[in-house]
Parts: C-alpha cells; sequence; structure tokens
C-alpha cells in the first residue's frame, strides 16, 4: 500500500504518522497471531482512508488551481505516485517470486506473474496469487489511474471545478457498487473485499473528506464534527458486523461495511492529522512512531514472505508454544531491520527521482 511521507500540505503530520503507524500495526497482529486474524481487515481500510485523504488534497488542490487542467498534469500526477510505489512493489514481487520456489517448490505460472505486473490479478474477480498482500496494492494503483482520468474527462465538459471533482466520485462510488452488486448476485460475495473494481470507493471516502476539509469552513469544531461522526459510524459497523455474522446476511454484509468503516476512518483524519509531535514527553516513542510510518510500506509488502520464510526453515523445531513465539519474534525483528534498509537504500533514492508537481 502507497504511503506518502507527511501530508500533501508539504510537512509531516505527526497525527497522521501515527495513524499510519497503528495499521501496519495491526495488520502485522494479524499476520503473526491467527486469534486476531480478523483485525487485519480494519487495519487495510484505515490504510485505504489515509490514502485517500492524502491523495485527496494533492488532486484538488493540482485541479482547483488550474484553468485548464490538462494531460500534462495526469502524468505528471501519475509519475510522482509511481516513482513512489512501484520500485518497492516490483522489488518485493521479485523476492517473493523466489521464495515461492523456497516454500512450495515450484515457480508460480508466467501468466499469473504477468498479472501481478500489471495489478491484473484481481481486477473483476478473485484469484490465486503467490504475492497475496498485493490485492490491496491492486485498489490503490487502480485508482490513481482512474480516478484523474475520469475527472479529466468530464472537466471538458466545462463544468465548474467542484461539480467536475464532484461527478467523478460519484462515478467512483456508483461503479463500485454496481460491481459489487455483480458479484454478489454471482454468489461471490465472500471474495468482494479483495476484488479492485469492487473496492474503489474505499479510497474514495478518504477523498470525500479531503475534497470537504478544502472547500468547506474546516475549522476546529467541524474537524471534531467529523471526527465524533467517524467513531460513531466505526462503533455501529462492530455491532453491525457481530450481527451479520451471527444472521449470515452477506449482501447487507458486503455493502454496508466496505462502505462504511473506510468511511468511519477517513471522518477521523482531519483531527488525528492535528495531533502535535511531543518534544518533551514520550519523545522516543514519538521518533518510534515516525520510524514505522515511514517504513510501513516495505514492512507491509515483505512481513508475510518473511515469517513464511522462518516458519519453513524452523519448521521441525516449531514444536511447542515458546519456540514458536521466538520464530514469530524473530520474524517481526526481520522485518523491521529489513524495512528500514529497504526505506533508506532503496525506497529514498527512487522518490528522489520523482519529478517535480506541476503547480500551475
Amino acid at each position: 500500500m502507497e504511503k506518502i511521507p507527511g501530508s500533501a500540505l508539504g510537512h509531516r503530520s505527526f497525527g497522521l504518522d501515527l495513524a499510519r503507524a497503528m495499521a501496519i500495526s495491526i495488520v502485522i497482529l494479524s499476520h503473526f497471531s491467527k486469534k486476531f486474524n480478523n483485525l487485519g481487515f480494519w487495519g487495510v481500510e484505515l490504510f485505504f482512508g489515509l490514502s485517500g485523504f492524502l491523495i485527496g488534497q494533492i488532486l484538488w488542490k493540482s485541479y482547483s488551481a488550474t484553468i485548464n487542467w490538462s494531460f500534462r498534469h495526469i502524468t505528471n500526477f501519475w509519475s510522482r505516485r509511481w516513482w513512489r510505489t512501484l520500485p518497492n512493489y516490483y522489488l518485493f514481487l521479485s523476492i517473493t517470486f523466489f521464495i515461492q520456489y523456497f516454500q512450495n517448490g515450484s515457480f508460480p505460472s508466467f501468466s499469473l506473474f504477468v498479472k501481478h505486473l500489471w495489478f491484473g490479478q484481481n481486477l473483476l474477480a478473485g484469484s490465486e496469487s503467490f504475492f497475496v498482500v498485493s490485492w490491496s496494492l491492486c485498489i490503490e494503483e487502480w485508482f490513481y489511474l482512474l480516478f484523474p482520468l475520469f475527472l479529466f474527462i468530464i472537466s471538458k465538459m466545462r463544468f465548474k471545478h467542484t461539480t467536475s471533482f464532484i461527478l467523478t466520485l460519484v462515478i467512483i462510488f456508483i461503479g463500485s457498487f454496481l460491481v459489487r452488486e455483480r458479484l454478489i448476485s454471482q454468489n461471490l460475495a465472500s471474495q468482494v473485499r479483495f476484488i479492485t473494481l469492487a473496492r474503489l470507493d474505499a479510497i474514495a471516502c478518504g477523498v470525500v473528506v479531503a475534497f470537504l476539509i478544502l472547500t468547506t469552513n474546516s475549522g476546529l469544531i467541524r474537524k471534531w464534527i467529523f471526527f465524533l461522526l467517524g467513531i460513531s459510524i466505526l462503533i455501529s459497523t462492530i455491532y453491525v458486523d457481530y450481527f451479520l455474522n451471527t444472521t449470515n446476511n452477506q449482501y447487507i454484509n458486503v455493502q454496508f461495511l466496505l462502505i462504511f468503516i473506510p468511511l468511519g476512518f477517513s471522518l477521523t483524519l482531519p483531527l488525528i492529522a492535528l495531533i502535535p509531535k511531543s518534544k518533551k514527553v514520550l519523545n522516543i516513542v514519538c521518533i518510534a512512531v515516525e520510524k514505522i510510518s515511514l517504513w510501513s510500506y516495505s514492512i507491509y509488502l515483505c512481513n508475510l514472505s518473511i515469517l513464511f520464510t522462518i516458519y519453513k526453515v524452523l519448521d521441525r523445531v516449531r514444536s511447542d508454544t515458546f519456540t514458536n513465539f521466538l520464530s514469530k519474534l524473530l520474524g517481526l525483528g526481520l522485518t523491521i531491520l529489513l524495512s528500514a534498509f529497504i526505506y533508506r537504500y532503496f525506497e529514498v533514492p527512487f522518490m528522489k527521482k520523482r519529478p517535480g508537481e506541476i503547480k500551475d
């Protein structure tokens, strides 16, 4: 999942770093313990909200500041996003390709590998994936591709900037809803969460909140209202999720939870973004939060591969609770160390190659 250092406002936000660190921690916990497996869903949905909130600021500020938003602006946006996301993705995709052989004695099929190259493995249907965590990257990359294109097309109809942006969001929400309807009618409700074109509105939720913050009177009171509304939505969805699990109502489960959970998280972000970094109290904790946030993209991409490789190597000695715990601890340590190394010596050099953002 693509993580943008700082915020679209040109400076780091400790509050958003904290949200990102919490999200990756939840995901890691779900991967390292089956007891918390369901929590991973919440962590990824928080990531979707964060991505939409940050990307929404970038897109709206670029679009609204330009009288004639051209294809040059779109390619600039794509280039900046892809220099950030693709090098790391393809690095770990290649590593996972060989890890697959080590773990299973065979490489993934050529056709499956090619689908992963263009994020097509889960476009309209769930499919086998040797790079399990890539499903969320597919949703993000296709959103980055499609939203600016739709906005560009609609902008040529000479609507006002706000109207064009809203219409683009409406297209994303309606399109995602219709894809989910189609999949549910085909008895694929259990796969919907992972299917790319059925989940674009998860990121759009964050874009909606960013748009509202940038185009309305977004004072502290408004941010508190958004925050309390978001928390209320999240608490309500926890109750609804529990109720639906007892009734097995998959239709409402899919169409309700998959939109309201990222929306709830997104609404909390404007206020969370205001949380300041403590310079005196708990300074070490604040530094750790910032580091984990910076490394979170690599952590997300590599944690399962490292964990499963350790399981394979230590398979004969993971016979009791203590050694099993030690193997997980080793996996966590290696994940953090590798992610810190990759961030400094791989991610940052590639990010420096990004073109400057077009301002006119």
